[in-house]
């Protein structure tokens, strides 16, 4: 007795130096660092808190075109739930009964359905009409979903018959979807309703690991009856991995459940709208209570503001005035296609037309007041899980509605670019605004290589206009006179003998210098906004390298000079070049925002007009250019007139456009499709002539042949633009006045009211 009693103080006394010797090692030995550490981690924890994203103006400041509506969301935090299963299930059967989650109940084997009666009638009580396949032999498991609203009771028969029921709680489904760790809260519902979410703060002792929370959810109000803002305003979507991998070293800026700017300004304006993400330490017990202050590592901040110079009104009409236009344009395609001629045998091939772009801008300063690129989707669609039709008409849509056509698409820009051929060979002294040459409705050029072969290029209608100085040049939109001034007439053989000559002409790498150097074209404008592309203007360097030919020909700046061949631009850098014709050489820096305020709006930040540089030209130059520009609208000799006599959807717009004092020019580009050779349309403008406010651009793709689309679709359009940026009321598609509208004013009487 005596022995057995020493023999158990010895081991009493062995185990206690071991664990003496062991604590010690643990608070001085090698590993000691890491296992205060791993102790810490167990009594303290990381709590983030997420911002408010900022909202999202239009010009006005109190309009809003992209919300955060604050919402109370239901979360998971994994680390906090039961770890037993049925417990874990029983947490989210309790919030099931509350939330409509699709939940299941998997019998396995289905046999017991058989030799257990009592079970039998729970489960028809539950589910009164099982599937009709279900095959009762031993080894086999069936999956049944629970109705809504019997949730407990699904929870109740799964306690009882643990033994062949599992439940599959659809919040559980949700949670491991999310496959997040296991300390952050993983939102499972949005948009609580909230008696619900009180009912669930004042349950959370039977709802361990449930939390209700304060959120945001992103609303686009405008969005669905203006689709034409989602190509400015973008989306937002979960971050992904690629997002997270991209933060810098240092406390994350995202979570892995956070939401980010997708495109847009909510993608270009992320790190302003997204504001900071809080960070807290809170020392928590054993059992994850709050036992002491929390100590803010990073302080939450929400996002800030964005204000738009869109002006909503502006843009609204503008998406009206292009659906108009290319309405009008599809139905002159059916027309003419309906006709046994060339031409209609031709425009049969055509597909419906649905595709263009207007953009507004302030000529003083830069500003995009209304940016409308067609066919446009609504960003509305992105704040919801998005349905399968949905997902099919903006993904699999092949009108491309995502694609922002204004910044993304490029284009040949034809006889628009005629207005900077003419600063080019005015500035290097090509041409003086008297310098006349003569237009024979086409040049007839010798190949250098081949004598015995010619190549012609003629005008877009084959005239002959005569003696024709730039100003003139510009009115009638003479190719003969840009191509021969750009090229010279050295290679020219149907000239007569007493017209005027021009040896070699402005040349490509003058021509190019001046596009790329002064007007910015071949590069992006720098608009803030994402995924802007930045054009062609090629060159004999680009010929070599891209397409691999060594000889830039004559023909190739003939080509070049009138904005056709490989010429590509986008919408905003030809309205962006027009704004300096108007302004004598300021070349703005576009932009959307107007301005940033703080997510409580007391301070404000004004984003200012920015000119990038100032072209060098003599202001008569710049004078001439435009003056040439406001006759190919206003002159009583102007084809542009002519062909909008009896243009009845444009209403009377030969008075609007003297109204206006507009000057501007059409384009009709000439691109390959599908092997059929097709036309854009173009008109670039401003008005008033005298002291501009205001440049428009319209293009109506692939109309340029449907009864000359430049002059008598793009124009008008653009004119129809001027009349809503100018107050004036907007003929319906009959060219009507709406009956609620007044017809414009004289001057005198406006300023008597």
């Amino acid at each position: 007795m005596r022995l057995r009693l020493n023999t158990l103080r010895i081991i009493t006394l062995l185990i206690f130096v071991s664990m003496l010797v062991r604590l010690q090692d643990l608070q001085f030995g090698p590993d000691a660092a890491t296992s205060r550490t791993q102790i810490e981690q167990v009594t303290t924890r990381i709590d983030y808190t997420a911002p408010r994203r900022g909202e999202i103006f239009a010009s006005d400041g109190t309009t809003l075109l992209a919300a955060s509506e604050p919402v109370s969301i239901v979360a998971v935090q994994a680390e906090l739930l039961p770890t037993k299963r049925l417990e874990r299930a029983a947490v989210f059967m309790r919030l099931s009964s509350l939330l409509p989650f699709t939940d299941t109940l998997t019998i396995t084997p289905t046999s017991a359905l058989k030799t257990n009666p009592a079970l039998a009638g729970a489960v028809a009580q539950l589910v009164p009409i099982l599937p009709a396949d279900i095959d009762f032999s031993p080894g086999h498991a069936v999956t049944l979903t629970v109705p809504l609203s019997q949730s407990l009771a699904a929870l109740e028969l799964g306690q009882v018959y643990s033994d062949v029921i599992t439940l599959n709680p659809g919040a559980d489904k949700v949670l491991r979807d999310a496959d997040l760790p296991p300390y952050l809260l993983v939102p499972v519902a949005t948009n609580v309703p909230r008696p619900i979410a009180l009912a669930l703060r004042e349950n959370s002792a039977v709802l361990p690991g449930i939390k209700v929370v304060e959120g945001f959810n992103r609303t686009y109000p405008q969005s669905p009856q203006i689709p034409s803002l989602s190509h400015m305003l973008g989306y937002i979507g979960r971050v992904t991995e690629d997002d997270l991998e991209q933060e810098q070293a240092g406390p994350p800026t995202y979570l892995p459940n956070d939401i980010i700017g997708k495109d847009g300004v909510e993608l270009e304006y992320e790190a302003v709208l997204r504001g900071v993400l809080g960070i807290n330490q809170i020392e928590v017990d054993a059992f994850q209570r709050t036992v002491g202050e929390p100590q803010v590592m990073r302080p939450l901040k929400n996002g800030s503001n964005l204000i738009l110079n869109i002006d909503l009104d502006l843009q609204r009409q503008s998406e009206e005035i292009l659906h108009k236009w290319l309405t009008i344009a599809d139905q002159r395609r059916i027309s003419l296609a309906s006709q046994n001629t060339p031409i209609g045998q031709k425009i049969a091939t055509y597909p419906p037309i649905t595709k263009g772009v207007i953009i507004v801008m302030d000529v003083n300063t830069g500003a995009i007041l209304a940016s409308v690129s067609l066919p446009a989707y609504d960003n509305s669609l992105f704040t919801r899980p998005l349905s399968q039709a949905d997902a099919d008409s903006i993904f699999q849509n092949p009108d491309a509605p995502l694609f922002n056509r204004a910044i993304s698409g490029h284009y040949p820009p034809g006889s628009t670019f005629k207005q900077f051929t003419a600063a080019a060979a005015l500035r290097n002294g090509i041409i003086t605004p008297e310098t006349r040459f003569m237009d024979l409705g086409k040049l007839v050029v010798r190949n250098k290589y081949n004598p015995d072969a010619t190549n012609t290029y003629p005008n877009s209608n084959s005239h002959a206009y005569g003696m024709i100085n730039v100003s003139d040049a510009l009115m009638v939109s003479s190719n003969v006179f840009f191509q021969t001034v750009a090229g010279g007439t050295d290679y020219v053989i149907n000239l007569g003998p007493n017209d005027p000559t021009l040896e070699d002409g402005l040349g490509i790498e003058r021509l190019h210098a001046m596009l790329v150097n002064d007007y910015g074209f071949g590069q992006p404008t720098g608009v803030d906004l994402p995924d802007e592309v930045a054009g062609l203007i090629p060159d004999p360097e680009w010929k070599r390298d891209v397409q691999r030919k060594t000889v830039w020909s004559v023909g190739d700046t003939y080509i070049t000079a009138i904005g056709q061949g490989d010429v590509q631009v986008t919408p905003l850098q030809l309205l962006r070049g027009t704004v300096a014709t108007a302004t004598s050489g300021k070349v703005y820096e576009p932009h959307i925002v107007k301005a940033i305020t703080n997510y409580s709006r007391t301070q404000t930040t004004t984003i200012e007009p920015k000119i990038e540089h100032q072209i060098e030209l003599d202001p008569a130059y710049w004078a001439v250019i435009r003056d040439g520009m406001r006759r190919s609208v206003q002159d009583p000799r102007a084809y542009n007139r002519a062909a909008n006599a009896s243009n009845k959807p444009a209403g009377d717009i030969l008075a609007a456009i003297d109204r206006f004092n507009l000057a501007g020019k059409t384009g009709t580009a000439e691109y390959a499709e599908n092997g059929v050779l097709r036309s854009h349309s173009w008109f670039v403008g401003f008005a008033p002539f005298d002291n501009p406010q205001v440049a428009v651009l319209a293009l109506l793709e692939g109309t340029g042949d449907v009864g000359d689309g430049s002059g008598t679709l793009a124009l008008p359009a653009v004119v129809d633009v001027m009349r809503a940026y100018f107050k004036e009321p907007v003929p319906d598609i009959n060219g009507s006045i709406p009956a609620a509208s007044a017809p414009p004013q004289p001057p005198e009487e406006q300023a008597q009211r």
